[in-house]
């Protein structure tokens, strides 16, 4: 047996992230921000996780989305800690539900709303065209797909890209039109 010795953790050790040797750049390729589920695990959480669970499940993790299963596994949807703000429970509770009994279905982004983004297109893009094409859109997320197999391959988080390139995030989404519209009567 070899002689090996172990020593005290030293006050100034601190933990490295893999992100921590990234060098990645504005002009990097996009791939190099790419979330890929063949190498990660996706964050999920069930369809039917009560909205105020799923805050706390999120937070404590601190993941600020989750992919949406529902009971057979299907992916139905996307929830950011966004979705189950105070304000979006607020206007799910003035229309009528009890804020204990909504469940992530009720708050979520469902699928066929999505805009997602094509493997192949991202492979050619530079990060800083996708940071461009998210701001566009008003999105903070963008799922990847390869389209001709119909797998949602990944995902790319505008707040990744914002850490990486140590630059400050601002992304809006667009008004929705019921939110034009009762802004334009209200004058």
């Amino acid at each position: 047996m070899k002689n090996i010795t172990l020593y005290n953790a030293d006050r100034t050790d601190h933990l490295i992230w893999p992100s921590d040797f990234q060098e990645v750049s504005a002009s990097s390729t996009a791939l190099s921000v790419f979330t890929d589920f063949r190498q990660h695990e996706p964050a999920i959480i069930d369809a039917d996780t009560k909205a105020l669970d799923a805050e706390q499940i999120m937070r404590r993790s601190h993941q600020r989305l989750k992919l949406v299963l529902n009971g057979q596994g299907e992916f139905v949807g996307i929830l950011s800690l966004e979705d189950l703000s105070d304000h979006e429970l607020i206007k799910k509770v003035a229309n009528g539900h009890n804020r204990n009994e909504l469940t992530v279905t009720d708050m979520m982004q469902r699928r066929d709303r999505l805009k997602v983004l094509d493997y192949h297109d991202l492979e050619v893009m530079t990060v800083a065209e996708v940071l461009d094409l998210l701001k566009q859109y008003g999105d903070e997320h963008c799922l990847v797909v390869e389209r001709e197999q119909h797998e949602i391959r990944g995902i790319i988080s505008a707040r990744e890209i914002a850490r990486l390139l140590n630059i400050p995030l601002s992304i809006s989404r667009p008004p929705k039109f019921a939110e034009v519209y009762l802004a334009a009567i209200r004058r």
